[in-house]
């Protein structure tokens, strides 16, 4: 791979960081844990995560270890939150999508949800290079999960050749 990458990501639970640390890992590349001040655990957590994403709020985050603009591509994921973006990953890509030269998509949740990528290119005002959907059954499939990386970074990678 020629170009540089960025592997950014929100995670709750857990499942979207296996997934960003899994092509991450595929590409060889830096990853970026998008940070918030507050907690999102336990019932509160996971109904205002709803709100705030069904609202499109845009929750205050952390300042990025890394400049997106130093990178050929940024790889944005997101966990799929009342069928919307995650309001961490729309604030990172609020305030950072110009920024971005090319980018990538890849959501986690319980099912496909093509509103997602689309609400995220509208977003980035650019179509990403490419995108991926894990949903929950998909990423406890070991196997499964590992051949959907590998081709997501593989295509990816050639992207960038």
């Amino acid at each position: 791979m020629n170009g540089k990458c960025l592997v950014v990501f929100y995670s709750r639970t857990g499942r979207t960081r296996e997934v960003a640390e899994g092509i991450s890992k595929a590409l060889r590349c830096d990853t970026e844990e998008i940070k918030e001040a507050g907690s999102r655990k336990g019932v509160l957590g996971f109904l205002r995560s709803g709100f705030e994403a069904y609202l499109k709020r845009l929750p205050s985050i952390n300042e990025p270890g890394h400049d997106p603009s130093s990178y050929d591509l940024v790889v944005i994921g997101t966990p799929t939150w009342a069928s919307n973006i995650s309001s961490p990953v729309r604030a990172y890509m609020s305030r950072y999508r110009a920024r971005f030269k090319k980018s990538a998509f890849f959501r986690t949740g319980f099912s496909e949800n093509e509103k997602v990528f689309k609400d995220m290119e509208a977003l980035c005002g650019k179509k990403p290079i490419r995108t991926l959907s894990v949903t929950n059954k998909e990423s406890a499939d070991e196997a499964l999960l590992g051949k959907k990386l590998a081709e997501f970074a593989a295509e990816l990678a050639e992207s960038l050749k």
